[in-house]
């Protein structure tokens, strides 16, 4: 019965197009390591900088950096836990694809007004996941600046609101 088995085990197995890699354990550093240099490239050109390790690990925040033209052009790879979304799946959008039905126009409008006129703002917003359910948002969001004094990008630290 053994060797039967073991024939059918081998001839299942056959017809499958598995390609095997090995996992090693620095894959996972790897692409934390990517995720660090290409917010340290974005964050070459501002004034002042931030400590991406204290903002994400120690204080369990998210972060997504926009343009000047608001268009996402970063975000950490733990977005997908927060709201279903990979972070390759929202650069190049606006943070409006979170906003619903639900998401307080007030909230919104105050945002609005602090990103024309340059300001950080801190506010808490109902946010929809990919799936469609909501979820309460804390956003802290600062203006970055290069060296001439130029708005470069947004930065927004983000974690859900208890």
């Amino acid at each position: 019965m053994v060797p039967q088995y073991e024939k059918a085990f081998v001839a299942y197995y056959n017809k499958l197009k598995l390609v095997y890699t090995p996992l090693i354990s620095w894959d996972f550093f790897s692409n934390q390591n990517q995720e660090i240099n290409c917010y340290n490239a974005i964050q070459k050109n501002w004034k002042s900088k931030e400590n991406f390790q204290k903002k994400v690990y120690q204080q369990k925040r998210e972060i997504i950096i926009t343009n000047i033209h608001q268009e996402i052009v970063f975000a950490t790879q733990g977005i997908h836990t927060m709201n279903g979304y990979r972070a390759h799946e929202i650069i190049g959008k606006s943070p409006k694809m979170f906003q619903g039905q639900l998401t307080s126009k007030t909230v919104t409008s105050k945002i609005k007004e602090a990103i024309q006129n340059q300001l950080p703002f801190k506010e808490i917003i109902i946010n929809y996941k990919k799936d469609g359910t909501t979820y309460l948002c804390e956003i802290e969001a600062f203006p970055k600046f290069n060296s001439k004094g130029e708005l470069v990008n947004y930065i927004a630290f983000e974690r859900i609101a208890s």
